[in-house]
């Protein structure tokens, strides 16, 4: 089984380094259980591409069933625990930035202090980093800002957000009753990364009243809403952010909000699992804790 792990740990970061550290092992021993699982296996599984390690032929098809395997095990571990009463065993929580820094610290808190024999871990990451560990298992429960094609899972709509315009204090909109779309086009602009859920909703809605999201003055493109709301700050360009992770610049007068016209820019946050799978109990309580919340 331990073998199985470093494998997967590998083949998912791309790095025997990188595993080592998520694993909390050497590299060597890391390395030698690799090699001590394809003397097993009589094939190679792994090559080594310049700073990548990728799975070879047969490298794919183990880490199929590894996989597999391994959600058995904490599966069954998770069954026997339970017949003993409690929610025992580990959730695995993940999320996109905004819920996961805004919101999920307050509903993590209430369930652990409720449910005290278990023990909750929590990924913070860009919507699509978060649902790949969805997929592969390393997640049981997400909450991200934007849906997906991604298949086989299951989209519940929770919590709600609004996308706000935000200026530094000073800017020459500040008084106005609203700011037209075509606007926004005029300004420099500071946006999130490719795939962000805030991103894509601003798009969408530029796209809605018939502007191109590609003449937008990009001047950066941030991995954070800090970033974000520094760089609005410093005066640098202007925002399209959420409003839940503004509300105390905007109180301290650090940020000043701004409408923009026509329909409020209203997200919903999705609670995310795997389609067909049951969840553990301490999943499944919190799940019933998101939605009585929210």
């Amino acid at each position: 089984m331990k073998r199985l792990e470093f494998f997967c740990q590998v083949v998912e970061l791309k790095s025997f380094t990188k595993a080592a550290e998520q694993l909390h092992l050497t590299q060597p021993t890391v390395s030698e259980g690799i090699r001590m699982l394809e003397d097993t296996l009589g094939d190679s599984l792994l090559d080594r591409m310049g700073r990548e390690v990728l799975p070879t032929p047969a490298g794919k098809v183990l880490y199929r069933y590894a996989r597999r395997i391994l959600q058995l095990r904490d599966e069954a571990c998770r069954a026997v625990g339970e017949l003993r009463g409690g929610t025992i065993g580990l959730l695995s929580l993940g999320a996109s930035t905004i819920p996961g820094a805004y919101l999920l610290p307050q509903l993590i808190e209430q369930f652990t202090s409720g449910n005290p024999d278990s023990e909750v871990t929590l990924k913070i990451a860009g919507t699509g980093q978060i649902l790949e560990g969805l997929v592969q298992e390393r997640l049981e429960l997400v909450l991200v800002g934007g849906m997906s094609s991604v298949r086989g899972l299951e989209w519940h709509a929770c919590f709600g957000d609004e996308l706000t315009l935000v200026v530094p204090p000073g800017h020459r909109w500040i008084g106005r009753d609203q700011v037209a779309p075509a606007e926004l086009l005029e300004e420099p602009v500071l946006l999130r990364e490719e795939g962000s859920g805030t991103r894509k909703t601003l798009e969408q809605y530029l796209l809605q009243h018939k502007l191109e999201p590609a003449r937008l003055q990009v001047l950066a493109e941030m991995g954070s809403n800090e970033a974000v709301k520094q760089g609005v700050r410093g005066g640098l360009g202007v925002a399209v952010i959420s409003r839940l992770s503004v509300r105390d610049e905007i109180d301290r007068g650090d940020l000043v909000a701004l409408k923009l016209a026509g329909e409020p820019l209203n997200r919903p946050f999705y609670l995310v699992q795997r389609s067909g799978r049951k969840l553990t109990q301490a999943a499944e309580l919190f799940r019933q804790l998101v939605f009585a919340t929210g």
